[in-house]
Order: structure tokens, then C-alpha cells, then sequence
């Protein structure tokens, strides 16, 4: 389980837990008589723990965007490095064996690239899709960089 995934779900429950004891708290502040002091300061500390659970949340969510694009970047040079090994192409099982993507999500991730201009579809005589390196694929990573900088 990624890191953005265990903050985003702890920080909920920190949150419903905060929220369940501040209920408590204000039900027992309105009930109970004399007990005024302790049931508001109660109230005060499940309002801490809700607004410590959200925080984590936001922060969890935060982290999420920042694991999407270290996986994609880490796709891309993966799959550069891939092509460059073996003569400036690269097919989808290859892909697969080194990212552990199931064929689906790594020819999905190889048209997103092509898309970008990284990589040209092709197929070889056995009728494979083949993805060989674009002539432009460092104008197209320069580009990629500038976007994700400004």
C-alpha cells in the first residue's frame, strides 16, 4: 500500500474518531449538569483530533500527486532506457517484464508516451506493436520537463 493511500485512510479514521468523541462531548455537555467545565474541555480535544485527521488527509492527498508523477517519470526513463538498449525500440512484453504492468496499463502508459511524442507506433513483420524512439523524443522530454517546472 503506498504511502499517500495509508495517510489518506488513517487520517480519515483519526478524523471519524475525533468527530464520534466530539458528538459524545456535546451530547454530555447539554446533559449533564455541573460537569460543564470537563465535557467543553472534552469537546476541545475532539475538535483537535478531527482537525489533526484532516490535515493528514490533505496531506495524504498532496502525496498522491506527488507519487503519480515520480511513476510516470520513472515510466518514461524506464522505457527510454529500455529502447536505447535494445537498438531504439522496445515492445509491450518487454515493458511489462521491467515495470511489472500488467500488458494493458504498460501499452496505455507506451500510447500516452507516444502521444507526447517520445516514441513512434510501429509493428514488426510478425505484426507486434513495436515503439521505437521518436527523432523528436528529447524536444518532447525537454518539453515535458518545462511543463511540469512552470
Amino acid at each position: 500500500m503506498r504511502t499517500s493511500n495509508i495517510l489518506t485512510i488513517g487520517g480519515a479514521f483519526v478524523a471519524i474518531l475525533g468527530g464520534i468523541f466530539s458528538l459524545f462531548m456535546v451530547s454530555a455537555f447539554f446533559k449533564d449538569k455541573g460537569q460543564g467545565f470537563v465535557d467543553l474541555s472534552g469537546l476541545v480535544v475532539g475538535g483537535i483530533v478531527v482537525a489533526i485527521g484532516v490535515a493528514v488527509v490533505i496531506a495524504g492527498r498532496k502525496r498522491t500527486h506527488v507519487e503519480q508523477e515520480n511513476d510516470e517519470r520513472n515510466f518514461s526513463e524506464m522505457a527510454l532506457a529500455l529502447a536505447k538498449k535494445n537498438g531504439g525500440q522496445v515492445q509491450v512484453d518487454a515493458v511489462c517484464k521491467a515495470s511489472g504492468l500488467s500488458k494493458d496499463e504498460a501499452t496505455a502508459k507506451m500510447r500516452e508516451l507516444t502521444g507526447r511524442g517520445v516514441f513512434d507506433l510501429d509493428f514488426d513483420p510478425n505484426g507486434q506493436m513495436v515503439w521505437k524512439l521518436s527523432p523528436d523524443s528529447g524536444r518532447a522530454q525537454l518539453a515535458e520537463i518545462a511543463g511540469r517546472g512552470g
